[in-house]
């Protein structure tokens, strides 16, 4: 084989582009110019007399979620303000969250005045496990946050084990798993709230925007309130000209409302979803394939009470050592170079992570003391360190083309492999 593109050698990719996403057609330009020419750009305008999109959308995504109410928001992370607001989260009490994930888990608890206690990770998985949640338990945790994280499915049974023995609820974090199945349930409904985002890599997107949904009425009544300034949807069919909201006050609430155009793209990628997912695992098996034949590489794995993935991240795992000293972020490196595509390490796990600064802001200053910085951080979290380690990712975009793709991303990874002394 040639040297490595790293180092200018012949890549083994050429001429040959990527998938591009978000994917969209003429029907989606047709969704989004039928929502502008209505002038109706927010729920918060009276109405044509019908539904707006939002509230359509967030009707369709509950079905598709096998659930009965959704609260569609304009960013994920106020999606998890949102549930931790509706479960009463508020100062003095800790939310423990995965210490492997992106950062607006933690900063959400922030957010509402509480503190985030980081805990360990399945190495495998890259989700909180029971047994890190047990033990970063205490009589002033409120909740647990469970990130479905990449392209698997946190352990749901063992976990809500553990809480509901505590007596505290879990929020699951579905903003890499719309349409993933534990036990044939949509993630997202097992645990008391799920939240959902639509940022613009994700599975299913709007460029932002996210969703809480739930099965409690209640929990959904004071949602609905505590993103629309403690307004909800009326009772009653309303009129055109009339509110789509009516203000109840029952609990305060902030305006995190979700815009009518991305509704509109949503409405019309959601149809699209379940096929992009078939079509990702098809690749994704090829890929499987190649990789039990090169020997020593593997995906991700899916814990096997979950029956469905949904892939945002698709991760492939190596043992120690299979490229030398090399770190995993170097590896990626090559297999970029290589391919023409983007692949990455994991990012750093929180405690380690430049966007988790809480000593920045004077608000967090209650909760974020010396104090409440050793419990979130010091604990053993040898879990996120061999994942970080040993994982590649790249988008799932690069699943959505042939299997000769997958083809690709094995030979590249031999060639890395075969020639580890230029990394």
């Amino acid at each position: 084989m040639s040297t490595l593109a790293l180092h200018g050698g012949s890549p083994v990719r050429q001429d040959r582009p990527w998938p591009a996403w978000p994917q969209y057609d003429d029907a989606t330009e047709q969704e989004l110019l039928t929502a502008l020419r209505s002038r109706r750009w927010a729920i918060s305008w009276p109405s044509d007399g019908t539904w707006p999109r939002e509230r359509r959308f967030a009707a369709e995504f509950a079905s598709y979620n096998d659930v009965p109410y959704c609260v569609s928001v304009d960013h994920g992370s106020s999606a998890l303000v949102v549930a931790l607001e509706a479960l009463d989260v508020g100062p003095g009490d800790e939310v423990i969250v995965p210490a492997m994930t992106w950062v607006a888990p933690a900063s959400v608890v922030l957010r509402v005045g509480a503190l985030p206690v980081l805990a360990d990770i399945d190495p495998r998985t890259g989700c909180i496990t029971p047994e890190a949640v047990r033990v970063a338990l205490s009589a002033r945790t409120k909740a647990v946050i469970a990130v479905h994280l990449a392209a698997s499915v946190a352990d749901l049974d063992g976990i809500l084990a553990v809480t509901g023995e505590a007596g505290v609820p879990l929020i699951e974090d579905c903003a890499q798993a719309h349409g993933a199945r534990w036990r044939g349930r949509a993630v997202g409904t097992v645990g008391a709230v799920g939240t959902f985002s639509f940022q613009n890599g994700k599975v299913l997107t709007a460029g932002e925007g996210g969703a809480v949904i739930t099965s409690d009425e209640g929990l959904y009544r004071r949602a609905q309130q505590l993103r629309a300034d403690s307004r909800r949807y009326s009772d009653h069919d309303v009129l055109a000209g009339q509110m789509d909201l009516i203000e109840d006050g029952e609990v305060m609430g902030g305006n995190y409302g979700m815009t009518e155009l991305s509704a509109a793209l949503l409405l019309d990628q959601l149809p699209r979803l379940d096929a992009q997912h078939n079509h990702r695992e098809k690749v994704a098996r090829t890929l499987e394939l190649g990789l039990a034949e090169l020997g020593g590489f593997g995906p991700i794995p899916l814990p096997e009470k979950a029956t469905r993935r949904s892939i945002y991240e698709y991760g492939i795992q190596f043992r120690t050592g299979t490229f030398g000293q090399a770190p995993a972020g170097r590896v990626a490196e090559a297999l970029s170079a290589e391919l023409g595509t983007n692949w990455w390490a994991p990012d750093p796990p929180l405690y380690d992570s430049t966007l988790m600064r809480p000593h920045t802001k004077r608000r967090f200053a209650a909760a974020w003391t010396e104090e409440g910085r050793r419990r979130s951080f010091e604990r053993d979290f040898s879990g996120c360190e061999q994942y970080a380690r040993t994982t590649l990712l790249c988008h799932h975009s690069a699943l959505l083309g042939d299997t000769s793709d997958a083809d690709d991303i094995v030979r590249a990874l031999d060639k890395i492999r075969d020639r580890q002394e230029e990394l």
